[in-house]
């Protein structure tokens, strides 16, 4: 019985399968040219499919490469721009003047220069860094200096200066302190914050608020 059902399975399968490729060789040339056609319409596809997401890639680095190239050339221009910054204009400073300064700071670096005239008179500005000391010097042609301007450490400042701060300025902040000297008149120049508000004051050495 069992063989039966094997022979029986058997001939199932081999009438089934005769069946199949009956139903193939019943394909006409144009189903089977349909059929060849989606495949290549697939292929195709694909293939651009393939290509484009090559290109886009490509794209996408040359993009990364001209924006690092970008960027390495704004650095360099940067770099170019504080070498140029650490070279000041020796030459407009009159003699007189460029000796008057290394008199007085001789360990002093000149960071910076500039002339200006005011009232047919020309004046020379000398910015330098003394040490840690960062301080402004203005002269006469004569090499007279008529104004300096030093950065102060706010704890620094007189206690007349604090107090009268405190109580113009409730909870004042001091951003950055510079002494100013003008012949014989001292005062201080500061930046201050007041809560959200940033104020300039000029103060003098009594705590007398100047503006």
């Amino acid at each position: 019985m069992k063989f039966k059902g094997l022979v029986a399975l058997l001939v199932a399968v081999i009438f089934a399968f005769a069946i199949s490729c009956k139903e193939k060789a019943k394909e006409t040339p144009a189903e089977k040219a349909e059929v060849k056609a989606k495949a290549e319409k697939v292929e195709k596809t694909e293939g651009k499919e393939a290509v484009a997401k090559e290109e886009k890639g490509e794209k996408e680095e040359n993009e990364e490469k001209g924006e690092k190239e970008e960027k390495d050339e704004k650095a360099e221009a940067g770099e170019k721009a504080e070498g140029q910054q650490a070279a000041p204009d020796l030459k407009i400073l009159p003699e007189a003047v460029l000796a008057a300064f290394k008199t007085a700071y001789p360990n002093a670096k000149i960071k910076g220069t500039s002339k200006e005239t005011e009232k047919g008179v020309t004046y020379y500005e000398v910015e330098s860094l003394d040490g840690k000391m960062q301080r402004n010097l203005i002269y006469s042609a004569e090499g007279k200096v008529t104004e300096i301007e030093e950065a102060v450490s706010p704890a620094d400042l007189p206690a007349a200066v604090q107090q009268a701060l405190a109580k113009e300025f409730p909870g004042y902040k001091i951003l950055t302190a510079e002494t100013l000297i003008k012949g014989a008149v001292k005062q201080f120049e500061l930046q201050i914050q007041v809560k959200d508000k940033k104020i300039g004051v000029t103060i003098d050495p009594s705590g007398k608020i100047i503006e």
